[in-house]
């Protein structure tokens, strides 16, 4: 019997190498260029004047974001309801000394000066890089329970697709997100763009969490109880190509059951070699990390 061969997966790196430098910048996305990687991801939210901007909160983080060097005192208010002029006044750079991310973060590099991107100037970066094309993930970041705070899924989604479109980047571009009402949105106005379908334990504090006796709003009406108790045969009823789960996760049951029904795998929030080394052998088709360690010789 033929032994398997691992193959070595897409390395993607996290929120600009968010481990390393600073999260969903130009500098962290000019840095990660120069390491041997395949990608790069990033969040987007959308500005009151339409720009849509790299950054993870709906709101701008009192622990990394800085005016004037002072940090804010208090968490911003909702980045949709700012300007792209409103938002260049901070420097999010850095992060607070003895905050919880600077700790979890201690090798972390800090940079004065860094602005909060938009789209359109990550492109131009990754469009005047040099060697071969970098894909870009995406994460649109929007939230169906409600929340006023996130964008409007219809508007962002479209404005996504539309500085994709201008900057000659389609081919080259994954819309992820955790409300998979995004995806659905991506792919009814193009359909061959690529997409990966992301999900999360429960047990991990974050808030795109299924509830324990009902649908959850985030499955866009493919809500896996209805599916056998199955993430993944939710994610094929939905329509998708990709299974985007954190890592703990991916097991060979997972695996299997991915294999069947035609689903490629990507985990993310990796950053040790251990568990990179767990993916490969498992045979996943892309690695998200974090860029903590940024572990090579598992690659």
């Amino acid at each position: 019997m033929a032994e398997t061969v691992a193959v070595k997966p897409l390395v993607v790196a996290g929120a600009t190498g968010y481990g390393r430098w600073p999260a969903n910048s130009l500098e962290g996305a000019r840095l990660c260029l120069a390491e041997p990687i395949d990608g790069v991801e990033i969040d987007v939210q959308m500005t009151a004047d339409g720009h849509v901007v790299a950054h993870h909160d709906y709101r701008l983080n009192p622990d990394a974001t800085r005016m004037h060097g002072q940090w804010l005192e208090g968490r911003g208010p909702p980045l949709r309801t700012m300007t792209l002029a409103d938002l260049g006044r901070y420097d999010v750079g850095g992060l607070r000394p003895g905050s919880d991310d600077a700790r979890r973060y201690g090798n972390r590099q800090p940079i004065d000066g860094v602005r909060i991107p938009t789209l359109r100037a990550l492109f131009e970066l990754l469009n005047a890089a040099s060697g071969a094309r970098r894909l870009l993930y995406i994460e649109i970041k929007t939230d169906p329970t409600g929340r006023e705070a996130a964008p409007d899924p219809v508007a962002v989604t479209g404005a996504v697709l539309d500085d994709a479109e201008a900057a000659g980047y389609l081919d080259h571009v994954k819309i992820i997100a955790f409300d998979w009402q995004v995806l659905r949105l991506a792919k009814a106005r193009l359909p061959g763009v690529a997409t990966a379908h992301l999900t999360i334990p429960p047990r991990l504090p974050v808030s795109a969490k299924p509830p324990p006796d009902r649908d959850s709003p985030w499955s866009d009406g493919c809500d896996p109880r209805r599916h056998g108790g199955s993430d993944l045969a939710a994610i094929k009823a939905h329509g998708g190509m990709e299974w985007s789960p954190y890592f703990t996760d991916v097991t060979p049951e997972t695996m299997a059951e991915a294999a069947d029904l035609g689903l490629r795998v990507g985990p993310w929030g990796l950053s040790s070699a251990d568990d990179i080394a767990r993916m490969i052998a498992l045979g996943v088709f892309s690695i998200t990390i974090s860029g903590a360690h940024w572990p090579h010789e598992a690659v």
